[in-house]
């Protein structure tokens, strides 16, 4: 159980419980929010329990979101209950697991496309690619990330001339846990069942495009993405981890050749 009372540091005797709002920049965007916390009368000092930090955090999260039109916590959780949706129901229905609604709904910030398709679920309509996990194909953005792999692993894994043996299985679970994450891929590519492995779809048509295609044209990669990549890296330190850890995962050995392995079958993946 949280102290309901807090003595100040420096010897002043209990600290008043205190509402008042704050003012800061948050993500480039200036934002004010009301925090609880406790102060010192004398010196000022302030300080914050455990679940008043907590919801200071979501309390700025919430005000960013006001600040440039995302949903807040408070209105996801609302706007289900209105349509009678569990989180379970409205992550159906939006095409990602349960954890992308409990996160956001407790202040974890989604993107505007994740938000586009909660505005949407929440109005009734059909949303979410279970093919795609949520994102439209961005070639650039699979050089991005392989780029950032590579350099995370100090290896060279994207070759000219190459059928992507390893390169695309780093690439298929960096999308499936992104997606298992966020609700969201990275990259936006399809993956395939073929006897070598899972495969980005049309792989033979895609490996002179994404050995050419410009980096700097690409959505820049979020820190979210950029620390699932390496832990996907730390996973399977060695390109034959990775491709034998893919011929071990149920999703890819239930698949007949040339089947699409959707992105659902994220949450039943083994290996990492």
């Amino acid at each position: 159980m949280e102290k309901k009372k807090l003595s100040c540091p420096a010897g002043h005797g209990e600290m008043k419980l205190t509402h008042k709002k704050k003012h800061m920049t948050f993500k480039g965007v200036d934002i004010d929010y009301p925090v609880n916390c406790f102060v010192c009368p004398t010196c000022g000092l302030e300080a914050s329990t455990l679940t008043q930090a907590a919801d200071i955090q979501k309390s700025m999260a919430d005000a960013y979101r006001k600040k440039v039109g995302l949903m807040t916590g408070s209105e996801i959780t609302e706007g289900r209950k209105r349509k009678n949706l569990s989180q379970e129901k409205l992550a159906n229905l939006m095409k990602i697991g349960i954890a992308s609604i409990k996160r956001w709904e407790a202040g974890i910030i989604q993107s505007k496309s994740m938000n586009k398709m909660l505005v949407q679920a929440l109005s009734g309509e059909s949303c979410g690619d279970s093919l795609t996990g949520n994102r439209s194909l961005s070639i650039p953005r699979i050089k991005l990330s392989l780029r950032h792999l590579e350099k995370f692993m100090d290896m060279k894994i994207l070759k000219e001339n190459d059928r992507m043996l390893y390169a695309a299985k780093y690439m298929w679970y960096i999308d499936m846990e992104t997606y298992r994450e966020t609700g969201q891929s990275v990259t936006g590519a399809t993956y395939a069942s073929l006897p070598m492995g899972p495969q980005l779809n049309n792989y033979k048509d895609l490996v002179a495009e994404i050995i050419k295609a410009p980096e700097k044209q690409a959505e820049p990669l979020t820190e979210e993405e950029k620390l699932i990549i390496e832990k996907v890296a730390c996973a399977f330190p060695t390109t034959r981890q990775v491709y034998d850890a893919s011929h071990r995962e149920v999703v890819w050995k239930e698949k007949s050749a040339g089947q699409f392995i959707p992105y659902s079958d994220a949450f039943r993946l083994t290996e990492l």
